[in-house]
């Protein structure tokens, strides 16, 4: 993969051990420092006893002198070399510690260069396997940029060689070589833009401005000290005047939080580049913090195709992946952006990418059980007469609220006709939500468990849910409102399904013919 114009550079001497880069002595510090900004705000404000300059000197002190000496030492005691099938690395002053990483058991290589990292020409090699925890398994940081490109070219040139062999041992057909890198996606600023001002996250963002300013009003910049006549203002405004300035008030969040999520995309998703390469795929993105990932495709657990309201009538969608293993992607909850904008009609061809026998049609969905409407009805009901009943007490006009009852039976019908789900060849296709419309894609021999759930409220209108549980740690796909009997047959479907996937596959690992047969699969009525 290309990268912002570093150097070319031969990949490293296999069993060769470096250092890494002497930048590294600055960034180890900031990052030191950050951790101990608080004891050190703390630390200066009780040893300064009311003299600022006192306060000031202890807390610098505390940043600076301790940090730089943890960086001195991670700098000197860091090695790490790469082998024809190992990344070993070894650190550790007080205690000493040598980690090996075998390299057919890496799942993702990902270069990262915050803003002051790319003026420095630096950058950060994270290495994952499917066993890492919080943090990934080794963090580089930081190398040379061309040093971090040769290092992560390394580590791909051998994990796949290493791969090879071991396919080769167990007599799977496989054609490695040099693959081309084949452009799928590239966004350009107006498409992010786009795709900010149609996400869901404008109302998020107002909601923590919303916080910011109850925060705020706590302390002396509240706005009582620059307008002193607010209060009296405020008190002034006849009702319809306050409904107006409250109106505004939330419009003008509404907005800001939307201006937040058309700037956040463009910035953070600025020049997104989507490649594959043989049977991986290379992201590149973002403005001032910049990534680069290599994603196999064999990790890849689901898709989930997400239409916001407001993308839907646009005919657009993002595409997310659910990965196996790799600590970003349980913090994001198991799932990454694979696209975060593209037209419908294009979609097909980007699931197809990763999963090539898949083909749907939308109308080939099956609806849940129409007693899920009932359900939902009673719900938003007693939503509306709890809410109305409390506020009448205050004031006894509440009680019109009760005049959306129709409202609720159509947003109740709208869930409905949202949620479907159909078994198509090799996957199973799930899909639910209303305000962010949401379809997953499993394939069968992805499926790790099958749950079938019922509240005591789903049980009385005889209904239950539907659980796919896969290797990402994730969110689970879940199928809601199916009914009873249906639900049953369809996890017995699923679980056939996924038998005679799991028998096919270790059918073709353990044959050199370049075709098994096929097993028949159950009828996906069950």
């Amino acid at each position: 993969m290309p990268s912002d114009g570093a150097a070319s550079q031969e990949l490293p001497a296999e069993g060769e051990e470096r250092r890494l880069h002497p930048f590294t002595l600055l960034f180890s510090t900031i990052g030191v420092a950050r951790r101990l900004i608080l004891p050190a705000v703390f630390g200066g404000l009780s040893a300064a006893d009311g003299d600022a300059g006192r306060a000031v000197l202890v807390v610098v002190g505390v940043l600076t002198i301790p940090s730089f000496v943890i960086a001195v030492a991670h700098y000197l005691s860091f090695r790490y070399r790469v082998t024809s099938d190992e990344l070993t690395y070894r650190s550790g002053v007080l205690r000493k510690q040598q980690r090996v990483i075998l390299l057919a058991r890496v799942q993702n290589i990902e270069v990262r260069q915050s803003l002051m990292q790319r003026l420095a020409g630096v950058a950060e090699v994270r290495v994952e396997t499917a066993g890492s925890g919080a943090e990934p398994e080794a963090g580089l940081s930081v190398l040379a940029r061309a040093d971090a490109d040769a290092l992560r070219d390394a580590l791909l040139t051998r994990r796949a060689g290493t791969r090879a062999a071991g396919a080769s041992a167990e007599g799977e057909v496989n054609e490695l070589g040099a693959a081309e890198s084949r452009p799928l996606v590239h966004l350009t600023p107006p498409e992010l833009a786009i795709a900010g001002a149609t996400a869901n996250e404008a109302g998020i963002i107002a909601a923590a401005l919303v916080g910011l300013l109850q925060f705020a009003d706590d302390l002396p910049l509240s706005l009582e000290r620059y307008l002193p006549d607010a209060e009296a203002f405020f008190a002034n405004q006849s009702v319809t005047g306050a409904v107006v300035l409250v109106i505004g008030f939330i419009v003008a969040l509404i907005v800001i939080g939307w201006l937040f999520s058309i700037v956040g995309s463009v910035v953070g998703y600025y020049d997104f580049t989507l490649t594959r390469s043989g049977e991986e795929l290379q992201k590149r993105y973002g403005l001032l913090s910049r990534r680069e990932a290599n994603v196999p495709l064999r990790r890849v657990q689901s898709i989930r195709i997400e239409e916001s309201l407001l993308r839907r009538p646009l005919k657009l969608a993002s595409l997310k992946i659910e990965t196996a293993g790799g600590p970003a992607q349980r913090q994001r909850g198991g799932a990454e952006a694979f696209v975060p904008i593209a037209q419908s009609n294009r979609v097909p061809g980007l699931v197809q990418e990763l999963f090539p026998s898949f083909v749907f049609e939308a109308r080939g969905l099956r609806p849940v059980h129409p007693r899920s409407i009932r359900r939902a009805m009673t719900r938003y009901a007693a939503m509306l007469i709890v809410l109305a009943g409390g506020l009448a007490f205050v004031d006894p006009r509440a009680l019109l609220l009760l005049l959306a009852m129709p409202l609720a039976w159509l947003v109740a019908r709208w869930q409905y006709r949202m949620r479907g789900y159909a078994l198509a060849a090799e996957h199973v296709v799930l899909r639910s939500g209303v305000l962010n419309r949401v379809t997953w894609i499993v394939p069968d021999d992805k499926i790790q468990t099958l749950h079938v759930t019922a509240t005591p409220f789903q049980r009385r209108h005889g209904l239950a849910s539907v659980v796919v549980d896969t290797a990402s740690g994730g969110a689970q796909p879940t199928l809601v409102d199916v009914g009873t009997s249906d639900a049953e047959s369809l996890l017995e479907a699923m679980a056939a399904r996924a038998r005679t996937a799991r028998a096919q596959q270790r059918v073709r690992r353990t044959t050199t013919l370049p075709n098994s047969s096929i097993l028949p699969i159950p009828d996906p009525a069950g």
